[in-house]
């Protein structure tokens, strides 16, 4: 079963990789990156929007490179505001080669108003750095993992997203 992810974003690929074998066997993940066409950090709708687009340009970079695929996988992380309070989010959306196509979101965490701004400016990774002052690009926790002290990675909350998304793929027939 071939796969492209709209990332070549090791812990996304991984959580790509770990989510559609929990369903499949012989799963192969390729990575490509392709653009969003929305912001660096996305704001609210535009985190779907990126997903949207993303897996778009997957498909048109399949049809260009001659590529027979089975699922195109992306998932796009952003800030947004839900019940008068900031949250890091993710937004996954799956698509299978007969055009059925499921999106999900991960659980969502809260940001401090005061560093929203700069998520906004500078991205997420920047801004945990910087408060952490820490590089975790080498442990693959995320600001999640930092925040939850390890108990939660980011791989975590991307593998679950892609699960969610897998739950109309896997029962078609719901």
């Amino acid at each position: 079963m071939k796969i492209l992810i709209a990332t070549e974003n090791v812990v996304k690929v991984e959580a790509c990789q770990a989510a559609f074998e929990e369903y499949f066997d012989e799963v192969e993940v390729e990575a490509v990156s392709v653009p969003s066409e929305v912001g660096e950090m996305p704001l609210n709708d535009e985190i779907g929007q990126g997903t949207k687009n993303r897996i778009q340009n997957l498909k048109k970079y399949a049809k260009e490179n001659h590529l027979s695929v089975d699922y195109y996988v992306a998932v796009e992380s952003g800030i947004n505001n839900y019940f008068n309070s900031w949250m890091i989010t993710s937004v996954t959306g799956i698509e299978n080669d007969l055009g059925l196509t499921s999106y999900s979101t991960s659980p969502s965490y809260p940001v401090p108003e005061d560093s929203v701004e700069e998520i906004i400016r500078d991205g997420l990774g920047v801004v945990m750095d910087r408060i952490f002052k820490e590089d975790d690009s080498k442990h693959h926790k995320g600001g999640i993992g930092f925040l939850t002290h390890g108990k939660i990675t980011r791989k975590n909350l991307i593998q679950e997203s892609i699960m969610m998304a897998l739950i109309r793929i896997i029962n078609e027939n719901w």
